[in-house]
């Protein structure tokens, strides 16, 4: 187990002592993807609440996309994460899973998608919204050019 250690001046014997102690990724929260993917959503869904455009997303949807990258593993779990949003879409939930699903084209998402246009659940109204989401899956996605990566290819 690693740890960390550190010098602190301690007055009571004009000494510095070596204080030591554990860097276990255990008690880090960010050590959790899972947990970390959540709070990132979490913010970018906050941050599409109170500004408009999808610039100040972009930092968020980068940073979930590469939680997702560097844990395929994890894959089934972000997925469910993923459903819950096109389940539940609010602000921001249509911009997150395009484009995640533009860079990752994972085919259980792209199902479920499917499913929720020829049988939605809840406000018909989202189907539209299902709609943008799947078009994502396109390498012709119309709304592309909206994200600074893609605009730039």
């Amino acid at each position: 187990m690693p740890t960390l250690r550190r010098r602190q001046w301690v007055p009571s014997t004009g000494t510095d002592v070596v204080l030591m102690g554990s860097t276990s990724r255990q008690s880090d929260p960010a050590a959790d993807p899972v947990a970390e993917f959540i709070r990132v959503v979490q913010g970018i869904l906050v941050t599409a609440d109170e500004t408009l455009g999808v610039e100040a997303l972009e930092p968020g949807l980068e940073h979930a996309l590469v939680i997702a990258q560097r844990n395929p593993e994890l894959r089934a779990r972000f997925e469910s994460r993923l459903i819950a949003l096109i389940d539940s879409p609010q602000e921001g939930s249509v911009e997150i899973v395009s484009f995640l699903m533009h860079v990752l084209r994972w085919e259980t998402l792209r199902e479920v998608v499917e499913e929720r246009i020829r049988h939605p659940r809840g406000d018909v109204s989202n189907i539209r919204l299902y709609e943008a989401m799947l078009d994502a899956f396109s390498d012709s996605w119309r709304d592309r050019d909206f994200f600074t990566r893609f605009s730039e290819t």
